[in-house]
């Protein structure tokens, strides 16, 4: 078996493990009222259980689209079980439901028609929830099981909120990352050139004022550490490391060792 390192993967495993110990839990608790053995495994609870944890246990061992689509399946067909079996009260069968829409949205199955496919599952929570509860409550009828339902919907959005935000963060560093390869790609070039030509880098080009390049003379000459350039300028420790956050930003490095490179000519001592 390879290694557990893909979300389906490690799915299968998380659900074949609880799924697994459900089933064990459930032949151990017939036995304990009396039951004999086999009657226990033969109890269809236990085979339909049995019968959902095999595409997951299937899952650890191998990577493939129809596995994929199984699992979502699987939460979505669970959920709308849970909800019909008169729990549309409680929070299990749309929970089912909410994991199976996390699935989609990692493997990607909401790439095309997001707005029709994500529809679709509110309507099937909505639906499975509202036909439990007049069947099973129909004095109360279709009000009943929307207090799960308000609190799904508000769940949903809640993930929905922080599942964009992680996004649009991860698209800012995907953005910082290309950034500073190109920063870096410009950077190795001029240190190219500059060690050919062995001419000092144009600090003043840069936007260096005289403050930074002071730190940037005792830190290229002594290749000192933040305490040792605040002794030698008299200045706070904090005000160097400031100094040098700036420095980096203008330079379009980050860390020393690269200030030291690229600035060894300016100074002969």
């Amino acid at each position: 078996m390879g290694k557990i390192d893909t979300v389906q993967k490690r799915i299968g495993l998380l659900v074949s493990l609880i799924g697994i110990a459900v089933v064990f839990t459930t032949i151990t608790n017939r036995l304990l009222h009396g039951q004999e053995l086999r009657q226990a495994l033969g109890a269809i609870t236990v085979w339909l259980l049995f019968l959902i944890i095999v595409p997951f246990l299937m899952s650890i061992f191998r990577e493939s689209r129809f596995l994929k689509i199984a699992q979502v399946a699987l939460f979505f067909l669970t959920g709308g079980l849970n909800i019909m079996s008169n729990r549309y009260q409680e929070f299990y069968g749309p929970a089912m439901f909410l994991a199976g829409w996390l699935l989609m949205r990692h493997y990607g199955f909401l790439e095309t028609y997001p707005k029709t496919k994500n529809t679709i599952v509110m309507i099937m929570v909505v639906g499975f929830s509202q036909a439990s509860a007049i069947i099973h409550n129909p004095e109360v009828g279709v009000y009943a099981g929307l207090t799960t339902l308000a609190f799904s919907l508000f769940l949903i959005l809640l993930l929905m909120i922080i599942w964009r935000d992680m996004v649009r963060q991860q698209e800012l560093l995907t953005k910082e990352y290309r950034r500073l390869r190109m920063n870096y790609g410009q950077l190795s070039a001029k240190l190219v050139e500059l060690e050919e030509k062995k001419e000092p880098f144009n600090l003043k080009k840069a936007g260096i004022t005289p403050a930074e390049e002071r730190v940037i003379r005792v830190l290229t000459v002594y290749q000192a550490s933040n305490r040792e350039i605040a002794e030698r300028l008299n200045i706070a420790e904090s005000t160097v490391k400031l100094h040098l956050y700036k420095i980096y930003n203008k330079i379009g490095v980050d860390n020393r060792f690269a200030i030291i490179d690229l600035c060894k000519y300016n100074y002969q001592e």
